[in-house]
């Protein structure tokens, strides 16, 4: 019996380290840049961009477009402060919701307005076009757009758990724009992708790590 329990001990602690070694390589994998996929276009500030994409293809003034993944964690911790900014900015700027899903993932557009309630234009990007034709292969991202010039592209902020008001890229970019100054002097953090890959650039990414 001692030795039953003994091995049962074992087994259960040996489980909980693996548990635990999963999800600190899970959390550990969003310190690091996402890598870039070979087809990624090259896309800078300052470029001037297709935005066929949108509705009517016309090019509102100035557009501020969110990359989400329900399957990304990161992008479901970064959602509260993109809802922040929609509430503080709606009106002044256009806001586009873009998101990916495989097949696995009906009805997702609608799923994402039931559940955060922005109000806001959604598009569903399954095949990545609208992502490569503006150089993003991670969520969460943000492109501004300056009628059709790429005036800000990158993070939202520093790190994933980083809240100082002075790394919010996303939010201090959006203020220049709408105040007619130029971008801010951003280090060069700010426009490496960190979070995870999009769904159209490995499929398989991420899901097994759902679950946790």
């Amino acid at each position: 019996m001692a030795l039953r329990s003994s091995l049962w001990a074992v087994f259960v602690m040996g489980v909980l380290a693996l548990i635990g070694f999963i999800a600190w390589e899970q959390e550990y994998q969003y310190t690091l840049p996402t890598p870039k996929p070979v087809h990624l276009k090259d896309i800078r500030l300052g470029d001037k961009v297709d935005l066929s994409f949108l509705p009517g293809r016309t090019i509102p003034k100035n557009t501020y477009i969110h990359f989400y993944n329900f399957e990304c964690p990161c992008s479901r911790f970064n959602i509260k402060e993109f809802q922040s900014i929609v509430r503080q900015y709606s009106g002044q700027v256009n806001f586009i919701a873009v998101l990916q899903a495989g097949e696995e993932n009906p009805g997702v557009l609608q799923r994402f307005e039931e559940k955060y309630g922005l109000g806001i234009k959604t598009i569903l990007d399954k095949s990545g076009e609208i992502a490569h034709a503006l150089g993003v292969y991670s969520t969460p991202q943000v492109v501004i757009l300056k009628s059709d010039t790429i005036f800000y592209k990158g993070n939202y902020n520093r790190a994933r758990f980083c809240l100082s008001k002075n790394t919010k890229f996303a939010e201090l970019a959006l203020t220049a724009l709408l105040s007619n100054k130029t971008l801010p002097d951003f280090p060069a953090v700010a426009g490496i992708a960190y979070g995870c890959e999009l769904p159209s650039n490995s499929p398989s990414r991420n899901r097994f790590f759902n679950i946790f």
